[in-house]
């Protein structure tokens, strides 16, 4: 009794609730009513990239969600544990759903940088985008736009996308800004 990560009735640790509370803007309410949702959903508590895969198909039927469901997954499951949970889960939808545009843009970067070095490449931006096009059902943009938007994106020219070059383009550009809040 009094112990910080013993369970509520809800099956979180107070200190679970607490972090989220802090970190989503939610009340404990709030979120004993998304956990409660998250086992409906995840019964063992973990969300799997196959089961994200499923979710997406019912968002975008005429989509492929598979390669676009990796690159959201890889941001969502901040652990790389390979599964989702309720903290990573509530977290991912704050800063998707409620989060500032600077968050909304550091997220996006995260999902762009596949390799998680930092730093943006073509082939990442390429691989994203295709990812992106293919999960609407759109036939992928050619080549030459991602290149356009990469040069446009890599504003001292050596090849990488920082997240700082990221965060300043697309703060400035608000037709990019728009294409990123769409993904």
């Amino acid at each position: 009794m009094g112990h910080k990560n013993s369970k509520l009735d809800s099956g979180l640790s107070h200190e679970d609730i607490n972090f989220l509370m802090k970190n989503t803007n939610r009340s404990k309410k709030e979120l004993k009513e998304w956990y409660k949702g998250f086992l409906e959903d995840c019964p063992n508590g973990e969300l799997s990239k196959e089961h994200l895969v499923e979710i997406y198909n019912q968002i975008f039927p005429g989509g492929n969600s598979e390669k676009f469901a990796d690159h959201v997954f890889g941001t969502f499951d901040t652990d790389q544990s390979g599964t989702i949970d309720f903290r990573e889960f509530m977290l991912a939808l704050h800063v998707t759903s409620c989060g500032t545009q600077e968050e909304k843009i550091r997220w996006a970067f995260r999902m762009y940088d596949i390799d998680k070095n930092g730093m943006i490449d073509i082939n990442e931006l390429k691989r994203t985008l295709t990812a992106v096009y293919e999960v609407i059902g759109e036939k992928s943009q050619d080549s030459f736009r991602a290149e356009e938007l990469f040069r446009k994106l890599d504003e001292n020219s050596d090849g990488e996308i920082s997240q700082e070059e990221f965060i300043n383009i697309i703060k400035q550009d608000h037709q990019l800004l728009n294409i990123l809040e769409k993904t």
